[in-house]
């Protein structure tokens, strides 16, 4: 699949272990997809997070659900495992291993980068190759336990105006905060909590559009 920054308006992430069970992970899943998330990321990172054959077989699972309702799949941080579920794009940190061997592997699958600072965005602003960045978090986020320090509305605005690619904002972002940052020039928003939390996922994703 082609990348287009158009992706990256609706983008859900989300692992096992940001839910009670597996069964709650597809049926949230399922709504999002359902109801008009235009990107998934599958991520399963910290406590209590999927690992080898589980890992495979939710992922498995998870890119039949996602070509069933026609949006993009991305793998997080394991490039192997987008390769073996024929996943549409990849997306790593930069602590994740060397960025252009990453980059490399990767292909022909798209790929996103973090970026949480400055630094990192100057640290790969020549390399080629990559098709969006995550710029964040951009609020305090609970969903990480990893995270970088936040970066504001004003950080995420700087890196977004001098962004070479297409960027998409996380950390933290509710449907309180989202004007806000979707006011800024970001071609849009990843949310963990906003869709898990929710107690109408449908009317969520609905109200998201409008913005």
């Amino acid at each position: 699949m082609t990348f287009d920054k158009s992706m990256l308006a609706r983008y859900f992430v989300l692992g096992t272990q940001n839910v009670a069970n597996e069964a709650e992970f597809f049926n949230i899943l399922e709504q999002a997809l359902v109801s008009g998330i235009t990107l998934f990321q599958y991520r399963e990172k910290g406590q209590h997070a999927l690992t080898g054959n589980d890992k495979l077989r939710v992922a498995q699972q998870v890119r039949q659900l996602t070509t069933k309702y026609r949006v993009p799949l991305v793998i997080d941080d394991d490039i192997v495992l987008a390769h073996v579920v024929n996943a549409d794009g990849v997306h790593f940190g930069q602590g994740d291993g060397n960025i252009s061997e990453n980059i490399k592997a990767s292909a022909p699958l798209f790929v996103g980068v973090s970026v949480s600072n400055q630094a990192e965005y100057d640290r790969i602003a020549g390399l080629r190759g990559i098709d969006n960045i995550g710029i964040g978090p951009v609020y305090e986020t609970t969903t990480k336990s990893d995270a970088s320090p936040t970066i504001g509305i004003a950080g995420l605005n700087k890196i977004v105006n001098q962004s070479q690619w297409p960027s998409v904002a996380i950390g933290g972002i509710t449907q309180k905060n989202l004007p806000d940052v979707l006011a800024t020039n970001v071609d849009g928003a990843a949310v963990v909590s906003m869709i898990t939390q929710s107690k109408n996922i449908s009317e969520t994703i609905n109200i998201w559009k409008q913005l």
